[in-house]
């Protein structure tokens, strides 16, 4: 792969890394999809950054499951859900352009539409 490529994949990659960053503290941006996002640029781009990266508690925490079994727990698609849901409905009640209603109104049923397609996986039982 040539040099252009892999900056390319490199810069989206960092992009992708520091919204994803910034979704867990900001709930309306997708925190997985987008450190998924940044997974498959680095991997493109440099095996060594990506393995670092998959060696991060960000990666094991929010990629490593889910690329791993394909989906997320019932618990983590609520935790996730729920947060939003609330937020965007705030907003929806305290904003009053009609416009940014339609937004945020469309903006959480894309949220729904994502979380209940994606493939809930179940907890593995711990024996004590």
């Amino acid at each position: 792969m040539n040099i252009i490529k892999k900056s390319i994949y490199l810069i989206v990659g960092t992009i992708s890394f520091i919204l994803g960053i910034i979704g867990i503290f900001l709930p309306l941006l997708p925190t997985t999809p987008l450190l998924l996002l940044t997974s498959y640029c680095l991997l493109k781009s440099s095996d060594k950054l990506n393995g670092k990266f998959m060696q991060t508690a960000i990666y094991k925490k929010y990629v490593k499951e889910f690329i791993e079994k394909g989906g997320m727990t019932l618990k983590a698609k609520l935790m996730l859900t729920i947060p939003v849901s609330l937020l965007l409905l705030f907003m929806f009640i305290t904003i009053h352009n009609y416009i940014m209603r339609m937004i945020i109104v469309i903006m959480w049923i894309t949220k729904l539409i994502v979380f209940t397609k994606m493939k809930t996986i179940k907890v593995e039982a711990r024996n004590v």
